[in-house]
């Protein structure tokens, strides 16, 4: 197809507001990319015409030739936002102009829901962004495809509702809500028994048998055995339901472990008990404001220990089921074997929720971005014949790479990781630059890995000298088997994170001399970019301390929104700021 100066765009129903809004975020990504500029046409001149086909299902989408140009159909205005998504990143970006893309088909996701969610506390950047960067980055998610979006009340930050923050942390919330239904997505609340620094002792839960050390005990739970406890959760969720009543929530998830849980006799076990009891009444609270709202029952950690969660559960829901429509489940490492060798509790459809930020290296984010594409496809192997969807845990945008990996898993159960981060390179930085940059992450997660295995030798080992229960020295040997296997040889080798570092700090800098400019200034490039130049400096004594890693650590702070001084930052917002001391020493 000719390079063209000007693109011209047929929208078949402008008084749509999300279609007037695909067309208008067409014409700013192609406007972003090359000096071609966009113009509304008649069908018979467009480059670009938008439809939407009643004959297809309303998130499918449909790229076929039309006149001299390409016509983008869907079944909805949804629909046409991910059609919209695949023409972009199949078209041709040049300093002569536009190409629109050559691919022709038809594509209808798999996975019932899509979504992501951002972790909105600890002062991140889901929590800092101005609503104009929340609302292009959701923007940005959509068109690979995700239809929900879910947030949380940050109540572990507040000491309450008179907190002077809190009013600002449900505006927050709010924001997000328009945000997301404004792109025509589901918005998705996280609710359970963990509240305000400022609940009163005699309400907290008992502590949760933990002999992993990994379900944790996070937060400030509330019993829901105790009269005034469950009145007290009821009485805050009636709060913020009611915060959101303009807005409106679509989906409710409910969550057991880390904040949250009770190990009192009255809860226990609280998989199969208290945990169910509350998450009924939260839910049918929840639809006398919003009364189509429906419900995910996350069952992260169940059974770790072993308590018969799985069993009760599915008991319970045989028994009878007005309020659950998902299961949730997922771990810290492997997918959990129950839902994979039993029966789905309820016959529910069923959902994951990868861990995309925190894994293998901390502070979360704070060495830029984290793509571990190997890992990812190992763990969607396991589970891709029965999940349909799932919420990625996100902590920033440092794994924004990791984000597009894993809705394109849901879109498609037979996507490619790598293929999804070479389209991710060649859209995003530029064609020219894809595979070397598909090599660039490669080298990155082998760094990355090879570091998480020696953390996880040395916990280990710690753990024994230290006597900690046979469990919890267990479950750390299981990781180094786990990571030792992804690694294969490179794991007897002590040298190879290091090797791997300096390749990808090299190749990072040959990338950086062929980019374009506007992808060599975009934040995507730079995250990228700046962990290939940490990561060598943070394997050696003292690296971090340099005047290039402080430069570097600095321009991630900005970028994430963090405290610009180390001193600001308490030990919440520490976990995902960049390692940057205040002085050197």
């Amino acid at each position: 197809m000719p390079v063209l100066s000007t693109v011209v765009i047929h929208n078949e129903h402008p008084a749509d507001p999300l279609c007037a809004r695909v067309q208008a975020i067409i014409s700013e990504r192609i406007g972003e990319r090359c000096p071609a500029r966009s113009a509304e046409g008649a069908a018979a001149k467009a480059d670009i015409s938008l439809h939407i086909d009643p004959a297809l299902p309303p998130e499918a989408y449909r790229i076929a030739a039309a006149g001299r140009g390409v016509c983008v159909a869907a079944g909805s205005a949804r629909g046409l936002l991910y059609g919209a998504g695949r023409l972009l990143r199949e078209s041709s970006y040049s300093s002569a102009g536009f190409t629109p893309c050559a691919w022709r088909g038809g594509s209808a996701p798999c996975g019932l829901v899509r979504g992501m969610y951002f972790a909105s506390h600890f002062h991140n950047w889901y929590h800092t962004a101005s609503e104009a960067e929340i609302t292009r980055y959701t923007e940005d998610l959509a068109l690979w495809g995700i239809n929900a979006l879910m947030a949380i009340y940050p109540a572990i930050d507040l000491e309450g509702w008179d907190d002077p923050q809190a009013a600002p942390a449900m505006q927050m919330l709010r924001r997000y809500a328009r945000v997301v239904h404004g792109l025509g997505l589901d918005f998705a609340l996280g609710i359970g028994n963990t509240w305000f620094k400022g609940t009163p002792k005699e309400l907290l839960a008992a502590p949760l048998p933990d002999p992993t050390g990994r379900r944790g005990n996070s937060g400030y739970p509330i019993c829901p055995s105790e009269i005034a406890g469950r009145a007290l959760i009821l009485d805050n969720a009636r709060r913020l339901y009611a915060g959101l009543a303009e807005e409106g929530v679509d989906l409710l998830v409910h969550w057991p472990y880390d904040e949250g849980g009770c190990a009192c006799p009255r809860c226990s076990p609280w998989g199969a008990n208290g945990y169910l009891s509350l998450s009924r009444a939260l839910s049918l609270l929840a639809r006398s404001y919003f009364p189509q709202v429906k419900t995910v029952l996350s069952t992260w950690m169940f059974d770790q220990p072993p308590e018969d969660e799985w069993a009760g559960l599915a008991a319970s829901l045989a028994g009878g089921n007005d309020w659950c429509d998902y299961i949730l489940a997922d771990s810290h490492e492997d997918y959990p074997r129950y839902p994979l060798e039993h029966p789905v509790p309820g016959g529910l459809p069923l959902l994951n929720f990868p861990e995309i930020s925190m894994w293998g290296l901390g502070p979360w984010g704070g060495y830029g971005a984290t793509p571990l594409p190997g890992r990812f496809q190992r763990l969607w192997d396991q589970v891709k014949r029965v999940v349909r969807g799932g919420f990625p845990y996100s902590e920033g945008i440092y794994e924004d790479l990791n984000k597009a990996v894993v809705a394109q898993f849901y879109w498609d159960p037979a996507a490619n990781a790598a293929q999804t981060l070479h389209a991710y390179a060649a859209y995003e930085y530029t064609p020219a630059v894809a595979d070397d940059a598909l090599r660039l992450c490669n080298l990155i997660e082998l760094a990355h890995t090879h570091a998480a295995l020696q953390d996880a030798r040395r916990t280990a080992a710690r753990l024994r000298d230290s006597g900690a229960p046979a469990q919890q020295v267990h479950e750390w040997e299981h990781v180094e088997r786990l990571i030792e296997a992804d690694l294969g040889a490179a794991a007897a080798d002590a040298g190879a994170g290091q090797r791997a570092a300096e390749q990808a700090h090299l190749l990072a800098e040959d990338i950086n001399a062929r980019l374009p400019e506007r992808a060599a200034a975009s934040w995507r490039w730079r995250i990228l970019y700046l962990r290939a130049v940490l990561e060598p400096l943070r394997l050696v004594e003292g690296g971090l301390q340099s005047p290039e890693a402080r430069a570097a650590l600095r321009e991630l702070i900005t970028l994430f929104h963090c405290s610009a001084t180390e001193a600001e930052a308490d030990d919440l917002h520490r976990r995902v700021r960049p390692p940057l001391r205040d002085t050197a020493d």
